[in-house]
């Protein structure tokens, strides 16, 4: 009789969410170009009199990566608990790599380890992090706790994962960069015995007379294989882990990429459109024909050459990763990467010999970040504006960088700085993967903006006492816009704070699955409606304040309130906890 197959044991909902996070890590770092290291995970050890254990493990090269996961609502008090086996391994990397080499227990490692390219390095040569992988939200108190910790945010996961399904392998040049790695300390570059050959191509340099751009802008053109570009390239993907606020191009589109990948395997020759570029004037050198550096001052100008003509150089480009930023062409570099699929042997063979020319942008030292920032998102709405590849919603956010003293734009920006800490922490939508999080467009246009204007007796412009305030209204300085942010900030945060503490702390979400949830758009922007009330009958105070006249709030009949009625709930909020 034949025996009867066990049936596994059916999974828990917490059990599932574990099993899918494990499959997106690992499969991530696959296409990344990184490999499982084996006979490390699950098996607990006792390092430095701490006991833990280590749920997974990559390597690429040299750069060996130690992996937590965790799906806990409450990441903090799980990574707390943690804290301190963290310290004692980031104290002395190295002595535990020669710990688990000589553990029994992690003979299985020893083994993997003696049979893989590890073994070319010195222990003192291996890059070592530790990446935490929360699927929930980490506070930045806790992070600053453990500065040493990579933490791979849920987000910042699902970007990597979009690009690396996309261009594979190349996305590991912005994921070093991602992991705050030397490129001079990985792999082959390790072992040479200089800090890494720099790169040189040939170029012209095109003067502002030529060009039409501010003093101080140059214009270089140059050709670079494609290698060498995608080493060097980065693209500020709205999407991307780095500052939302200096994020302004699409993500890459896959059938792009393929369909142009297929037309470099089948017509074998270079795109002929020029890549646009900003440069990176601290990163690159600038030889003229006599094989002299020519010098730039801080102000863009050459301070060893007073010609006004196109003239030829030689442009020397440190050996970095994400150096050179690509603000339109992004799909005809990275149709180059290094990937997996039928077209890979012969393009491999193209990224070494054919080159892209590319016109790059260099910067004065003294232009302002923020400046440079508007130029750029400037420049690729005039190349995209009559194109279908940039949506209307990426459109309106270049927008919101080109004009950065609307109030639009500073409602976007408090938006955000809100979403990052205090009372409001995480309880935005920022990815389009989000779930059960307050959509943010309605509170920007018709909460925020109101408040943030430059009139009014309703405005924080009114209560803001700088005194030079009133420049703002005719004069762009950005210091004194970033110092009005900050306020707007600190006194937004105070009257959520009072607000928060009067509520159950279990009803302080958005998410509309968790019973009696009390936050919604409309809750937010009534609040907002009140504040503006508060400041227009010079009523407004301090934590302590909000906190005492908000007593009670927690039964306020918010459910009453339609969606559209933010400022017929904000004058009942007024008139029931204010006007006394």
């Amino acid at each position: 009789m034949a025996k009867k197959r066990r049936r596994k044991p059916k999974l828990t909902d917490q059990q599932k969410l574990q099993r899918q996070q494990k499959i997106e890590i690992r499969k991530l770092f696959k296409n990344i170009g990184f490999k499982r290291v084996t006979g490390i995970a699950g098996k607990e050890f006792m390092f430095a009199d701490r006991k833990s254990e280590i749920d997974d493990s990559f390597y690429y090269e040299n750069v060996l990566l130690f992996v937590e996961y965790t799906i806990t609502s409450n990441p903090g008090d799980h990574l707390l608990k943690k804290k301190i086996i963290y310290d004692k391994i980031n104290d002395n990397p190295t002595a535990f790599v020669s710990f688990l080499l000589k553990e029994e227990k992690f003979q299985s490692f020893q083994e993997f380890y003696n049979n893989s390219e590890l073994k070319d390095y010195t222990q003192n040569q291996l890059q070592i992090k530790f990446l935490y992988c929360s699927r929930n939200d980490i506070s930045q108190d806790h992070k600053i706790q453990l500065n040493k910790i990579v933490f791979f945010d849920y987000p910042t996961v699902k970007y990597f994962e979009s690009i690396a399904k996309v261009i594979k392998k190349s996305s590991r040049f912005e994921f070093f960069n991602f992991l705050k790695l030397d490129y001079v300390n990985i792999g082959e570059n390790i072992l040479q015995s200089s800090t890494g050959s720099n790169e040189k191509f040939s170029g012209h340099i095109l003067p502002e007379e030529h060009s039409s751009f501010e003093e101080g802008f140059k214009i270089i053109s140059f050709y670079i294989d494609a290698g060498s570009l995608l080493k060097h390239a980065y693209v500020l993907r709205k999407e991307g882990w780095k500052s939302a606020d200096s994020l302004y191009q699409r993500m890459i589109v896959s059938s792009k990429i393929r369909s142009m990948r297929k037309y470099l395997y089948d017509r074998e020759r270079v795109f002929v459109n020029n890549i646009i570029t900003v440069l990176p004037i601290n990163k690159i050198k600038l030889y003229d024909d006599k094989k002299e550096e020519i010098k730039i001052d801080e102000s863009g100008n050459f301070s060893n050459s007073k010609t006004t003509k196109v003239q030829p150089t030689e442009i020397e480009i440190d050996s970095e990763t994400n150096i050179i930023g690509i603000v339109d062409g992004q799909h005809r570099v990275y149709a180059y990467h290094e990937g997996d699929d039928k077209y890979e042997d012969h393009i491999s063979k193209l990224r070494k010999i054919q080159n892209l020319l590319v016109t790059g942008i260099l910067y004065p030292r003294t232009e302002m970040e923020d400046k440079r920032l508007k130029f750029e998102a400037e420049l690729f709405l005039e190349i995209n504006a009559n194109q279908t590849g940039a949506s209307s919603d990426l459109k309106q956010t270049i927008e919101l960088m080109i004009h950065p003293f609307s109030s639009i734009a500073i409602a976007k920006f408090i938006l955000n700085k809100l979403n990052e800490s205090g009372p409001l922490e995480n309880k935005f939508e920022q990815h389009f993967y989000e779930k059960g999080k307050l959509k943010t467009a309605s509170i920007i246009s018709y909460g925020l903006k109101p408040l943030v204007k430059f009139d009014g007796n309703d405005s924080l412009f009114k209560i803001w006492e700088d005194p030079d305030k009133e420049t703002l209204k005719s004069r762009d300085d950005f210091k004194l816009l970033n110092s009005f942010k900050i306020f707007c900030i600190e006194e937004i945060r105070k009257i959520f704070i009072g607000f928060k503490a009067n509520v159950d702390s279990g009803s302080w979400s958005p998410d509309r699955s968790v019973p009696n949830s009390i936050l919604s758009v409309t809750v937010i922007n009534g609040i907002i409606n009140c504040f503006r009330l508060l400041i227009e009958n010079d009523l407004t105070g301090d934590i302590n304040y909000y906190t005492e006249n908000l007593n009670g709030i927690k039964s306020f009949p918010f459910s009453d309130y339609k969606s559209s009625q933010y400022r017929k709930m904000g004058e009942a909020i007024f008139e029931k906890y204010f006007s006394h």
